[in-house]
């Protein structure tokens, strides 16, 4: 008799750590989705590629995905989380990509949780709710409630003016620092373009190109 509710999966995606060993529990969890029908295959691929980048960051640092002592620094969702976050800030990742890739690994762990995997009562996580209103096809405002967690990463780009390929205007601070350096290190020339770019907005283009008579 055909099962209608259980499909067949083919080349599903499966982790494996560099011993050879299947993250059988992870991929236990790609299975049942995959068997799902009311999960989309292109789901289920791009849950596990997340929760892969994850598993190479535990190989790295060496910390078993079930460590969670009472010290909340310690605890591996909570360093992973740091982890996201500086990749983020450095520019290796897309604030999106961010965001997904941590909400991927919560939504793993609920899993392994309910499974017993690990311990329920193991200190992952805060849960909360957060209400978001909107608004319904016909106006009316609605709320909507949502369960989120305390290691959530928002998906928010960074504040502040940006430049070209992402680049950050120097502060105060720092182009009296650079200028200083230059007057004191590099040649006058250098140090008087810098001068220049630093007052003017003048590009470096702009500045090589001047004449006495445009003084």
């Amino acid at each position: 008799m055909r099962d209608d509710v259980v499909r067949s999966v083919d080349r599903l995606p499966q982790i494996f750590w560099s011993d050879g060993q299947p993250w059988s529990e992870v991929n236990l969890w790609a299975l049942e989705m995959g068997r799902d029908r009311d999960v989309k295959i292109k789901t289920v691929v791009s849950l596990m590629e997340h929760l892969h980048k994850y598993a190479n960051w535990l190989e790295e640092v060496q910390v078993d995905w079930r460590h969670f002592p009472q010290t909340k620094a310690e605890r591996v969702l909570v360093r992973y989380r740091g982890a996201l976050i500086e990749s983020r800030d450095q520019g290796a990742l897309k604030p999106s990509t961010t965001t997904a890739r941590m909400r991927a690994v919560i939504r793993f762990y609920r899993y392994a949780a309910g499974r017993n995997f690990i311990s329920r009562d193991a200190p992952r996580w805060q849960d909360k709710t957060v209400v978001v209103s909107y608004f319904d096809t016909v106006g009316f405002e609605r709320t909507l409630q949502r369960l989120t967690t305390d290691i959530s990463i928002p998906n928010r780009t960074r504040s502040g003016i940006r430049l070209e390929d992402g680049l950050l205007p120097l502060t105060e601070q720092h182009m009296t620092e650079l200028l200083r350096f230059a007057k004191e290190n590099a040649s006058e020339e250098l140090y008087l373009m810098l001068l220049i770019g630093c007052f003017t907005g003048a590009r470096l283009g702009t500045i090589t190109t001047l004449r006495v008579s445009a003084m």
